[in-house]
C-alpha cells in the first residue's frame, strides 16, 4: 500500500470519518477510502467543483486560495484540505465533534502533502 492510501485507511478510523478522498483540483481521482457508500466519480467531481468554485471566489476577493474549508449540510460534513495538487476531501457524520478531529486531520492533510512532493 501507497503512503497515501495508508494515510487515507488511517483517516477513516478517526471519530465521525465515513470516508475521505484525495482528488485533483480537475477532478481525478489520486486514492480514495469511501467504502461502498459513496460513488467515487460523484464524490470527486463535487469536490472538484467546490474546490475551484470557492477558490475562483476568494480569489476575486483578493483573499487568495483556501487552506482549508467546512461544508455543513443537513446529513453531514465535508471537511476540504488543500494539499497542494490535489484537494483531501473528508467526509463526516453530522453529529461529529470537529474539534475533536481537527488535529488527525491536520496531520493527515500535512502527511499528504509531503508524500504528493515525493511523489
Amino acid at each position: 500500500m501507497n503512503p497515501i492510501q495508508e494515510t487515507l485507511e488511517d483517516l477513516r478510523h478517526v471519530s465521525g470519518v465515513k470516508g475521505c478522498m484525495v482528488v485533483t483540483h480537475d477532478g481525478l481521482v489520486v486514492a480514495d477510502s469511501l467504502g461502498p457508500r459513496y460513488r467515487q466519480d460523484i464524490v470527486a467531481g463535487l469536490s472538484s467543483y467546490l474546490a475551484m468554485t470557492t477558490n475562483r471566489a476568494l480569489a476575486e476577493g483578493g483573499l487568495g486560495k483556501f487552506d482549508s474549508f467546512v461544508l455543513h449540510a443537513a446529513h453531514g460534513k465535508s471537511v476540504f484540505h488543500d494539499i497542494g495538487e490535489a484537494v483531501l476531501v473528508v467526509l463526516m457524520d453530522q453529529f461529529a465533534d470537529l474539534e475533536q478531529g481537527r488535529h488527525e486531520l491536520q496531520s493527515a492533510a500535512q502527511r499528504l502533502r509531503r508524500s504528493a512532493r515525493l511523489g
